[in-house]
């Protein structure tokens, strides 16, 4: 399990990735998650990014697409808008506030079709262990 929120806080101590004037870390944040993960897959693990995704959602896709081709499942773990906001007061690094996450909730209801509605997953009342557990453990 890589958590994705913590790997950008490093560019982000305190939030905003969303502001334009911020893309080019973003774009930076999302290489050191990509590298960290091709890290973990050269040594034999399935990796797990647990990542509020900023900035263009299909692109990030893109880009462990482009690395990973075949090998990739994309999985949005898309819990309920209430749980998303506790979980988001209760986020430790930094918090992106209600506004923020009904904008970003929207936003992926416009590419669910482009990603497909089974790779969406409602993962309210779990914790990332629990859900790559039930969803991603091999056997």
């Amino acid at each position: 399990l890589l958590d994705g929120d913590h790997e950008d806080t490093e560019f982000f101590p305190n939030g905003n990735q969303w502001f334009p004037e911020n893309s080019d870390n973003l774009k930076k944040a999302h290489i050191k998650i990509l590298n960290k993960t091709k890290a973990l897959v050269a040594q034999a693990n399935k990796v797990v990014v647990d990542y509020i995704i900023f900035g263009n959602y299909l692109e990030f896709f893109d880009l462990f697409k482009n690395e990973f081709g075949d090998d990739l499942q994309i999985a949005v773990l898309f819990p309920k808008k209430p749980e998303i906001i506790t979980r988001d007061k209760e986020r430790e690094c930094w918090t992106t506030g209600e506004d923020r996450i009904e904008a970003v909730y929207c936003e992926f209801d416009k590419i669910r079709e482009k990603i497909g509605e089974e790779n969406f997953i409602d993962t309210s009342g779990q914790s990332p262990e629990e859900t790559f557990n039930k969803y991603f453990k091999s056997n």
